[in-house]
């Protein structure tokens, strides 16, 4: 009996069309759907038939696939679940054997993926742990894959991983982060990249609805101009297209129809965990997710707003300086934007020197510039400032980003202040803004808090012309002269 090349186990539309770019190029797949379980005897006729005129065989079984798989044996987990591995992962344990390169594609929490590493290299099992996005489409013709896990095994599967990836400049979007849980931190700092550019262009929107009164045809103008421009994204074309839909039913815009209670998945959970874990500032994504929890509290606010009538003040925008205030807003959305991506590889690097991974921030942004959510034009900056400098620690750093700092604050100031003012909430764009006056500041008021620290706990501070020494006030003299000693 013929073996086949790779196997594919899902759960869905994704994993089918992952399977169906194997087989388009040129790869021998099996595919095993567990989601057939849900389906109707009519339902799974076709969708075998379907794939069988793709030259895509269907398995009914882990073990079955297992079976079917030349050896060494490729073996790609994909869902969108989260927790769909852990099932699949423990018969694939069983059934693996060495030098078996079990692809695992699902969404985790990089301290399991590197747990799973550990396990299946008891058995001389290659696993890989593999972030992954782009949808059904993205599965279908090019995602962007980041690796990481065996090094021996990404060599092995590199050719395979280039022909169903996303291209950027020519270049495969799939690049090897590092070992152990590499791959999956690379694709949760995509998503907190994903998490901040959602909300703070819901943000920009949002201020100006309420602030000029932009009804949504005029949104539909200015999103449009924005997406020719520096703000040009994935993100930017999603939110002109969703601007411009009709429900059938009602007639009335999408937009207008959606509640204001948002979802959100672990992962940035697990990005805001890590950054406190490794003292990295990332108020912006912070705020992003932050935003999404309150949205959850719909009665809470409700109530709340009703007691208050709204903390607002009106703000009157004479039509001359409409213009002039809209560029503001466009300028602000921007800058944030950058100091998004400028927290997220700065984690990402700290993370990298910390776990030892060696992952290459250049890889990073080239694979996200392919078939991911986050594509967008100053990704293409962001690519840009770590191949000029390769020892960049900070995108601040770069002349670029500098610049568009000095030249953009003062109207992420403006908005920011008018926001406020209006009572319009905007969490990412006013925490980049503290964010930013912070990072600018050679000096910051902080000092007091350290002495408070001294005061209650005796934790000591530093003085400032004495920098390798610690020291501790007696704060329990009675005169207002106190010594400090060294400690």
């Amino acid at each position: 009996m013929n073996k086949y090349d790779v196997g594919v186990i899902t759960d869905g539309e994704l994993g089918c069309n992952l399977a169906f770019n194997l087989s388009a190029n040129g790869y021998s797949t099996v595919l095993y759907n567990t989601g057939l379980e849900n389906m109707l005897r009519e339902e799974i006729n076709e969708y075998v038939s379907g794939i069988q005129e793709m030259g895509i065989l269907a398995s009914t079984s882990a073990e079955m696939t297992v079976n079917l798989l030349k050896k060494p044996r490729v073996i790609f987990v994909i869902s969108r679940s989260s927790i769909y591995a852990d099932e699949i992962l423990k018969e694939l344990y069983e059934l693996a054997e060495a030098q078996d390169i079990i692809i695992d594609t699902c969404d985790a929490n990089y301290q399991i993926t590197a747990k799973r590493c550990r396990l299946f290299e008891k058995k001389h099992v290659e696993y890989v742990g593999a972030g992954f996005s782009g949808t059904e489409v993205g599965a279908l013709n090019g995602a962007s894959i980041m690796v990481g896990g065996s090094l021996e095994a990404y060599n092995m599967i590199y050719e395979m991983l280039s022909c169903i990836s996303s291209k950027y400049d020519g270049f495969p979007c799939c690049a090897y982060m590092g070992p152990d849980g590499a791959g999956q931190y690379v694709k949760m700092i995509h998503n907190g990249i994903e998490y901040g550019m959602m909300q703070s262009i819901s943000e920009a929107i949002s201020v100006l609805k309420r602030i000029i009164g932009c009804d949504r045809m005029l949104l539909c103008e200015i999103i449009l101009e924005w997406g020719s421009g520096d703000h040009e994204s994935y993100f930017i074309q999603a939110v002109y297209d969703i601007l411009n839909k009709i429900d059938l039913e009602s007639e009335q815009a999408i937009v207008d129809l959606v509640s204001d209670k948002i979802g959100y998945s672990k992962s940035v959970v697990w990005l805001c965990s890590s950054a406190m874990e490794l003292s990295v500032p990332v108020p912006s994504i912070y705020a992003a997710l932050n935003q999404r929890f309150l949205s959850a509290l719909k009665k809470e606010r409700v109530a709340f707003s009703n007691v208050t009538g709204g903390l607002k003040s009106e703000i009157h925008i004479v039509n001359d300086e409409k213009k002039t205030f809209i560029d503001d807003v466009k300028n602000a959305l921007y800058l944030s934007a950058l100091c998004i991506y400028s927290q997220a590889f700065t984690l990402l690097q700290r993370a990298s020197d910390l776990y030892i991974w060696g992952t290459d921030p250049l890889d990073a942004a080239i694979t996200f510039q392919g078939g991911s959510f986050i594509r967008a034009r100053i990704l293409s900056r962001v690519i840009d400032a770590f191949r000029n400098n390769e020892n960049i620690k900070c995108l601040f750093e770069d002349p670029y980003f500098t610049a568009t700092v000095k030249h953009h604050s003062a109207s992420l100031r403006r908005v920011a202040g008018i926001a406020a003012e209006g009572g319009v909430a905007i969490p990412v764009i006013a925490s980049s803004l503290s964010y930013l006056d912070s990072y600018a500041s050679a000096e910051l008021d902080t000092g007091i808090i350290e002495l408070m620290r001294d005061y209650i706990q005796n934790t000591g501070f530093d003085i400032k012309e004495e920098s390798k020494k610690r020291f501790h006030a007696d704060w329990k003299s009675i005169r207002d002269e106190i010594s400090c000693e060294e400690i």
